[in-house]
């Protein structure tokens, strides 16, 4: 939505409220009970950039004027009180900006807190100083019982309809519905609607004094469904309020024939309503944070672990596993093979330490590497290797028998020599390696099968590299 859109919605918006506030709530010569217009101000200036505030205030001091006009005629009237009602959202929207922590506005108790101050006192209280004085002047009314008014109606309204149409602007229940399976779905539109049909009931339907039976469904929304449940509820429950009260109906209109004292008795219920409801939605919410905050650090430390894990079992150079946590490997392939075939390959390069003197430690480094990555091109996904010393490997082969780990063997060993290395002074070198291999008995312990595999590997060298020697 761009800056233009948002301003000319915020000043039809906020004139349409405006007049049916005026007309339902106010005869015109005093100040009406409730006031939700200024919440589409501060709720449409918490969600944009301070540097777009003007506009949006122009756009809620023309509906403001516009609907004043239409109701108390064209005077300075409406004028005044549309400035006092950008001053109000205006000290609002500043105090309550920098609080704003990732587009939440009721995130903790603390902001609860501030959102209560601010909006259900300072900002209202300074801007009723001018709204009672114009009170006053034009429409007649004692300055205090004007002041009251305003500070009583202006804070409900904000208290009320800020959170809502403040997560309205942000998409948040759009969010909601689409983060939601169809089961949280109808759980949260059925509680919405058992609080909006006990609101019916308790304003409409009975003359006794039942209020308390709201806080119930309101309670048991902010538990299932969260903050976004406790804005509707709350919000369902003062407009139904509202207008049950205005037209003289409910518990309140049965107790006080005063419209004044309905409207003050109506206004302490509900900020009891918000009081009670905020607070828990807000510190579910902490709690909520805070265990999805726990659950993403269990989550690092167990990626953490496995990669310690990981670094501890394998050869910082080549990524083969080393000794320890290759014998690891073997004996529990050992114990776990039964009637299957399990042999070891012993290997090495051959004329490694030539390779070390003549073209430096950084070039021997990059043979065995290279040599890992040309084993693992040959190699089976179940196959293991490990680097037991400078330039020794063993090879762990489950499933495969003598004859057929001395295939492996061979094939292993013509790869590494069909296979160059190109160092990075365009030296080419041709490695070799020799090959020894065994195959683990019944009875047999990891050393034993590696002295085995060892000894093939040394009578292979024996024979002239490169080689390759099987031991039964």
């Amino acid at each position: 939505m761009t800056a233009r859109q948002a301003e000319c919605i915020v000043g039809l918006l906020y004139a349409a409220l405006a007049l049916g506030t005026l007309r339902l709530a106010s005869d015109g010569r005093t100040i009406a009970a409730v006031w939700p217009a200024n919440a589409v101000l501060l709720a449409a200036m918490l969600d944009r950039r301070p540097a777009q505030w003007p506009g949006l205030l122009v756009a809620g001091f023309l509906g403001s004027v516009t609907a004043g006009v239409a109701v108390r005629g064209l005077g300075p009237g409406p004028f005044l009180f549309g400035l006092c009602n950008l001053v109000e959202a205006s000290i609002a929207a500043r105090l309550l900006q920098p609080t704003l922590r990732d587009g939440v506005l009721l995130g903790t108790p603390a902001m609860v807190g501030r959102f209560l101050l601010v909006c259900g006192l300072v900002a209202p209280a300074i801007s009723g100083l001018g709204g009672a004085a114009t009170a006053w002047w034009l429409l007649g009314q004692a300055p205090w019982a004007a002041f009251r008014a305003w500070l009583t109606c202006d804070g409900l309204g904000l208290l009320v309809f800020t959170p809502f149409l403040f997560a309205l602007l942000r998409g948040d229940y759009r969010r909601f519905v689409a983060d939601k399976d169809w089961r949280q779905r109808v759980e949260a539109l059925g509680l919405l609607g058992l609080t909006a049909a006990t609101a019916g009931v308790v304003f409409f339907l009975t003359t006794r004094p039942l209020l308390f039976v709201l806080f119930g469904p309101a309670m048991l929304t902010t538990f299932r469904v969260g903050r976004l449940g406790t804005k509707i509820s709350v919000m369902v429950i003062a407009v139904i309020g509202s207008v049950a009260t205005l037209h003289g109906d409910g518990p309140i209109a049965a107790l006080v024939p005063e419209p004044r004292e309905q409207a003050a008795l109506l206004q302490i219920f509900l900020a009891a309503l918000l009081l009670t409801c905020l607070p828990v939605a807000a510190a579910l919410a902490a709690r909520g944070a805070s265990f999805a905050s726990l659950s993403r650090r269990a989550e690092i430390l167990r990626e953490r672990e496995v990669e310690l894990a990981h670094l501890a079992a394998t050869d910082a150079l080549t990524g083969a596993l080393n000794r320890a946590a290759f014998r690891d490997a073997a004996e529990t392939a050992m114990r776990e093979t039964g009637p299957a075939p399990l042999s070891l390959i012993a290997l090495d390069l051959d004329f490694f330490k030539q390779v070390n003197d003549r073209h430096g430690h950084l070039a021997g480094d990059r043979a065995l590497v290279h040599l890992v990555s040309v084993l693992r091109a040959h190699l089976r996904r179940p196959d293991v290797i490990g680097r037991v010393g400078g330039d020794e490997f063993l090879v762990l082969l489950p499933g495969t028998d003598l004859d057929q780990a001395g295939l492996v063997a061979a094939g292993l060993r013509d790869a590494v020599r069909r296979t160059p290395l190109a160092l990075e002074d365009g030296t080419t070198l041709l490695l070799s390696m020799s090959c020894g291999t065994a195959r683990h008995e019944p009875g047999m312990r990891f050393d034993d099968v590696v002295h085995a595999a060892d000894m093939a590997l040394y009578r292979a060298k024996r024979a002239g590299r490169p080689g390759l020697e099987r031991l039964a």
